[in-house]
């Protein structure tokens, strides 16, 4: 005879602990991950040393911008360079020229940022290398003129900045957007397949899709800021690929300091990147009149070389660029050796999330 099946109720009746270990397993799941005060102040400590820094480099850089021995070509006598090199706080690093011509042609080289004739007591700056440094030599040398009750300065802006970006800013602000693609760009694929693979073979995928996308983002910023801003006339083939260098160097860099670093790569690259790197960079302020700390680090980051390279390229005829591309180069082959040689890895969110929970139980 056959059985009957069993009734509805008999389903739902029988076997009433089948699903006590799976329903133990789920709530034993939400607890694990339920944060604890420790995994909660393990996160936030470096979002809070984050913001702390960004606070502290940001005001340091930008609250009381000086000048500290700004590069000055003097045609006079050499007692006219010496006694500029003699005022307190030595705001000026007076260097003397043959002529008018010779000093002229040091701020062409980028060696200079303006030029003092002393016998017409006319100053020549140059707003492309820096509004902000211009207005402080003008400001500088006003002063110098009012203790010594002669008249003011006559300025002349020989190398004015374009009508369509008067503030020179736009150059600052495409690089901080070129060095925000790579770094992000570079965290986005490492997380894409085996959070901790050691495969060199996807690393060398990583670098090999970030010089991809460096080259495609690269152009597209720079078309789309000169179709749309009228900015970068006549040098859009240098600027691609500036933001092409500048974009695979902090993307390169993220991948190989991420790979060393885990987790914690990524906090490292905003803090030297983003918060460092930027207020340094000599965007809004050039170098000299920033402190002595930004002032110091500015040039070896890729922020700063960037910017130095667009004002080079946009302004200078390429003058003075060995050294930013030198910089920005370097930055890109210590990522992507560092990135070979461990494999690419970095830890994914779970991973991050089990390091909290293990400092949590200590």
């Amino acid at each position: 005879m056959g059985t009957a099946p069993p009734s509805e109720g008999a389903r739902l009746t029988d076997n009433p602990h089948r699903d006590a270990p799976a329903e133990g397993a789920v709530d034993g799941l939400i607890a694990s991950t339920a944060p604890t005060p420790k995994a909660v102040a393990l996160v936030l400590v470096p979002a809070l040393v984050l913001m702390l820094a960004f606070a502290f480099f940001y005001v340091g850089a930008f609250h009381d911008p000086t000048p500290h021995r700004v590069p000055v070509a003097v045609v006079g006598p050499p007692a006219a360079a010496a006694q500029l090199n003699r005022l307190p706080g030595d705001p000026l690093d007076a260097r003397p020229a043959s002529s008018r011509p010779d000093a002229l042609s040091q701020i062409d080289d980028r060696e200079v940022y303006g030029a003092y004739e002393a016998a017409t007591n006319r100053l020549f700056v140059a707003s492309a290398a820096n509004r902000a440094t211009a207005i402080a030599l003008e400001e500088t040398f006003n002063r110098i003129a009012a203790a010594q009750r002669r008249p003011a300065v006559r300025v002349t802006d020989v190398k004015p900045l374009s009508p369509t970006d008067p503030n020179g800013t736009a150059a600052f602000y495409a690089v901080i957007a070129w060095m925000f693609g790579g770094y992000i760009g570079a965290t986005l694929i490492g997380l894409i397949g085996t959070p901790r693979s050691t495969s060199r073979q996807r690393a060398t995928a990583r670098i090999g899709a970030l010089a991809g996308f460096a080259i495609v983002g690269g152009i597209l910023s720079v078309v789309l800021l000169r179709a749309s801003f009228d900015v970068f006339s006549g040098h859009v083939v240098a600027l691609c690929a500036i933001a092409a260098l500048t974009i695979f160097a902090s993307g390169a860099a993220t991948a190989g300091i991420q790979a060393a670093a885990g987790p914690a790569g990524t906090g490292l690259v905003i803090l030297v990147f983003v918060i460092l790197g930027n207020s340094a960079s000599g965007g809004p302020f050039a170098r000299p009149l920033l402190p002595g700390l930004w002032r110091t680090l500015g040039g070896v980051l890729p922020p700063g070389a960037s910017v130095d390279l667009t004002r080079s390229a946009l302004f200078f005829n390429g003058a003075r660029t060995a050294g930013p591309i030198l910089v920005l180069v370097g930055w890109a082959v210590m990522g992507t050796l560092l990135a070979l040689a461990l494999g690419g890895r970095i830890m994914d969110p779970a991973d991050t999330e089990a390091a909290a929970a293990a400092g949590a139980a200590v």
